[in-house]
């Protein structure tokens, strides 16, 4: 619009310049003359006001062509300025924020609280088959197969930290299968890292025991641990850590004070007799992260879901010591049966260690790459009857008549792959297997062979899968909801298939 009127005022001055020097160019004393050029002179002024007009108007849109042009500069600063985190909550200060972050959180501007909300549920189906005739049951006692669903393990959990980062908590609460799905507490611990050499945790936690026992079993390759796990995994205890990150976070060391292994229900408070006896069980685990380029966090997941492109290598070392007193919650071993107790020679029976000193050391590593996982865990006990002789007989020698050490030991391995697949399954399907073996001594030589295999589709991770796998075993050495070992001296083929969802 402005270029129109531009060429308004172009047009009307060019054409009266040209009749102005039309009325230049004539003789002005003659009459007519005279009286055109009072004409000219009328028409100039006229078109000199209407040029006046135009360029006014011109001014006045070019002046709102500018000031607009201003305020849509002002407002992208202000977008610019506001779109500035430490700005805007210096004018705005937040009291809280929220969102999903691995969880769902609840944080204070300042960052110094934070609480995150996850849930987890494992979804099973598992057929157990067992021999009808097993050659350790009393005479014509039988045993049937089992099959059946089950919501193995519903978790809900509240983590974060308080009065800064270095101060952080865990409270989950589970309702699994075992408890017939009642609600109670499984993890409750407060950590404290003065550095990141030096921190301490006190609570229930999971112990530093096994390597499988280290690894979540939200995390997990197969359905569940190994068999050879369910025997010699120290599981859970109530207590206190001391652990840290050394030479450049490439080894990381636990020390565990705990009530007892295997259990965080006792309590120091009772009326007689006592529900924890006055020895407590010590761990220790060293872990040392050979290779990887993210030391500590390599193997939080047992599969190469990150697909490491430069190989990671952790190799570890357990240690456990229980002198057991009659500890009222405490670890269930096997141990090989006497001739009289089932009626042939051999076959496993399970006890207590109530009356025994247990010693553990175990040896384990992990491998990735590209992809391919491997694991690997040897595990020996050595099992003490030290009152063997003395009132009250502990259970072992009762139950065995072994009054010398007796060594258990047991070993397993694993391996997984990521199938080639591309399209939507790329990355997405693993296929597993292991093997594993148990011997306790005592008397007779008693092993225990497993061998097992499976596939996992990954929809999101660990968080959303679909696992099946099946193994066989040759004996079941112990009873365990969670692996799937129903009864002892099974000859057991098992098949699962399972749902986990978590967020």
């Amino acid at each position: 619009m402005s270029k129109l009127m531009f060429r308004r005022v172009w047009s009307g001055t060019l054409a009266l310049g040209v009749l102005a020097g039309l009325a230049s160019a004539g003789d002005r004393t003659s009459p007519g003359n005279t009286d055109q050029v009072a004409r000219l002179e009328r028409l100039l002024n006229a078109q000199q006001q209407k040029i006046d007009t135009l360029q006014e108007q011109v001014s006045a849109f070019n002046s709102q062509d500018q000031e607009s042009q201003r305020v849509e500069a002002m407002k992208q600063q202000i977008r610019e300025v506001l779109n500035e985190s430490d700005f805007r909550e210096s004018l705005m200060p937040s009291v809280l924020q929220a969102g999903y972050d691995d969880g769902f959180y609840i944080r204070s501007a300042d960052n110094d609280f934070l609480m995150r909300i996850n849930g987890r549920l494992q979804f099973r189906f598992t057929h157990y088959g067992t021999q009808s005739r097993n050659k350790y049951l009393r005479p014509r006692l039988q045993r049937d197969d089992r099959t059946g669903f089950d919501a193995q393990r519903i978790r809900v959990t509240f983590s974060g930290h308080a009065y800064g980062e270095d101060n952080t908590y865990h409270f989950q609460f589970r309702a699994d299968t075992p408890e017939r799905n009642d609600l109670r507490a499984h993890y409750v611990w407060v950590n404290k890292r003065y550095s990141e050499a030096f921190q301490v945790k006190a609570g229930i936690f999971r112990l530093a025991s096994t390597r499988s026992q280290m690894n979540s079993d939200a995390n997990l390759q197969f359905i569940d641990r190994p068999p050879v796990d369910a025997v010699f995994g120290l599981g859970i205890g109530l207590g206190v850590r001391f652990w840290g990150n050394l030479a450049d976070n490439r080894l990381t060391y636990y020390i565990d004070v705990v009530n007892s292994l295997n259990s965080s229900a006792g309590r120091t408070i009772t009326a007689d007799p006592a529900e924890n006896d006055n020895n407590p069980a010590l761990l220790f685990r060293l872990v040392w992260h050979a290779m990887g380029e993210d030391p500590g966090k390599d193997f939080q997941h047992q599969a190469d879901l990150e697909f490491h492109q430069s190989p990671a290598l952790d190799i570890g070392f357990h240690y456990a010591f229980n002198d057991d007193q009659s500890d009222r919650f405490t670890t269930r071993i096997p141990f090989p049966a006497r001739r009289r107790l089932f009626g042939s020679r051999g076959g496993f029976g399970l006890t207590t260690t109530n009356g025994l000193q247990i010693n553990q050391f175990g040896f384990d590593a992990a491998f990735k790459s590209n992809g391919f996982s491997a694991t690997g865990e040897y595990v020996l006990r050595i099992v003490d009857p030290r009152r063997a002789t003395r009132r009250p007989f502990t259970p072992w020698f009762l139950l065995t008549g072994q009054g010398s050490t007796t060594v258990q030991h047991g070993a397993w391995v694993q391996v997984g792959y990521f199938l080639p697949f591309t399209g939507a399954l790329e990355n997405k399907i693993e296929a597993v297997a292991r093997v594993g073996g148990m011997s306790a001594l005592a008397h007779d030589q008693e092993g225990v062979w497993e061998y097992g295999a499976g596939l996992n589709y990954y929809m999101e991770g660990d968080k959303v899968k679909l696992q099946t796998d099946v193994f066989k075993i040759s004996e079941v050495p112990i009873t365990d909801n969670y692996s799937s070992l129903a009864n002892v001296n099974d000859d057991a083929l098992v098949w699962r298939v399972q749902l986990q969802f978590a967020f």
